[in-house]
């Protein structure tokens, strides 16, 4: 039996939302009320909402009864944003139109286009999308960037780096295109309070040296904490800030119906290698190395990491019989042309030739290679979590270090997991992944 408040919020939605889109039986919303966490909430109501006029409209009619109200494109997150117990909008299929602006600088887009076939787009334009998460090829858009989703480029070239301008509607119903000269104009007119608000905002945290400065710094080296609050040190213009608060608020703030976001060229040359060392304060010092180096991505693997993944296709055989310390560093360098990348290669040995490695180093250029390094990278988090004991959860939380303490702090990390999960009353298992820049 539906409460009453859902009760009467679907019948005051069923004139404008078809009844085959509302969905209350125990199957769907439970399938629609799952995504990629350990989460289970099953939402009360489940409307499949076409445009953005239904989108406003049923969050008029949630508003008139104090009802939440969720959004899910994909559903692939790791941290339970597309779960709720009440209303679940989903905003995927019929979210789709697209547009690329200035010969590919720039795309368009709804919140309904998986990354991956943002990038297909783009390709004959040789550029591609910033962000890229290990769910590139199933997250939507507009879940990457409520969410900040960034994969290896971790505070570089994400959702927050190149979102231009964006299309959102907000709790009282209002759109506000971000990039319109008129819908701006509009929103002054309309939402005085609310940009003099925003404006006041900004002027606290700058007038605060220290506020200001810590904003900068825990910023520079996690692409999301929370609420994103950095625009406020990041941009003046309030509409500009407006416009990444939305990214890695997690649909907190507003609904997000389009976005236009700057692109990336692609690079044609590229290699990888998987460093090997005894421990993993020799893996972070070496890393500490190449920081000024052009290593793209660099990815920390411990043994349990490896452990997980030493049966899979692609590895070598050799992992098997790493020691216990073991920890693998996944690294990347582009190019623009074979022989700039031949250099960058030869740079990175010789920055870790004073390491003692567990195996030669030895990069690829060959994307049938290189590709199955990254895809087991990519799939390190539901290998290892189906290690852990049964009737246990993986902690999912990211752990954030300045890179000068590195080497310090992984080693603390480590020796309290290893403390905790040692306790006879807990079955905890932990690893630590960090993408190190």
């Amino acid at each position: 039996m539906i409460p009453t408040p859902y009760d009467r919020f679907i019948e005051d939605i069923k004139p404008f939302v078809d009844n085959k889109r509302i969905f209350t039986d125990p199957l769907r919303t439970f399938a629609y009320g799952t995504d990629a966490s350990f989460y289970r909430f099953v939402p009360k109501v489940v409307v499949r909402a076409l445009n953005e006029k239904e989108v406003r409209d049923v969050i008029a009619v949630a508003n008139r009864y104090g009802l939440p109200v969720t959004f899910r494109a994909a559903g692939t997150s790791l941290s339970g944003q597309a779960s709720t117990d009440s209303i679940l909008v989903l905003a995927g299929q019929g979210w789709e139109k697209y547009e690329v602006l200035e010969e590919g600088r720039a795309i368009r887009t709804q919140t309904g286009i998986v990354g991956a076939r943002l990038n297909q787009i783009l390709k004959p334009y040789g550029v591609k999308i910033g962000p890229d998460p290990a769910s590139v090829g199933s997250a939507m858009i507009g879940g990457i960037v409520a969410n900040n989703a960034s994969g290896m480029n971790g505070t570089r070239e994400n959702a927050y780096q190149t979102l231009r301008s964006a299309r959102i509607i907000l709790m009282d119903g209002t759109v506000l295109d971000t990039g319109s000269h008129q819908s701006r104009e509009d929103f002054l007119n309309t939402h005085t309070d609310f940009i003099a608000r925003i404006i006041e905002i900004r002027d606290r945290v700058r007038a605060t040296p220290s506020l200001y400065e810590r904003i900068k710094k825990k910023y520079s080296i996690k692409n999301t904490t929370g609420i994103s609050i950095n625009p406020f040190v990041d941009f003046d213009d309030p509409f500009d800030i407006i416009t990444h608060l939305m990214v890695g608020s997690e649909g907190t703030l507003a609904f997000i119906s389009e976005m236009t976001l700057e692109t990336l060229p692609l690079i044609p040359y590229k290699a990888s290698a998987m460093l090997y060392f005894g421990n993993i304060t020799d893996a972070c010092r070496a890393v500490q190395k190449l920081k000024p180096l052009p290593v793209d991505s660099a990815e920390l693997l411990d043994r349990l990491s490896l452990r997980a993944v030493e049966d899979n296709d692609g590895i070598p055989s050799f992992i098997k019989d790493l020691p216990d310390g073991a920890t693998a560093v996944l690294l990347e360098t582009k190019a623009m042309t074979p022989e700039e990348l031949a250099v960058n290669i030869e740079a990175v040995k010789s920055a870790v030739s004073g390491f003692e490695t567990l195996h030669p180093i030895e990069f690829t250029d060959k994307p049938e290679e290189y590709s199955k390094y990254w895809k087991i990278r990519s799939g390190v988090f539901p290998s290892v979590g189906g290690l852990r004991p049964t009737g246990t959860s993986c902690l999912i939380e990211d752990i954030v270090f300045p890179l000068d303490v590195m080497p310090e702090a992984d080693t603390d990390v480590t020796l309290t997991a290893t403390f905790r999960s040692s306790l006879p009353t807990t079955d905890t298992r932990t690893v630590a992944f960090t993408d190190i820049r």
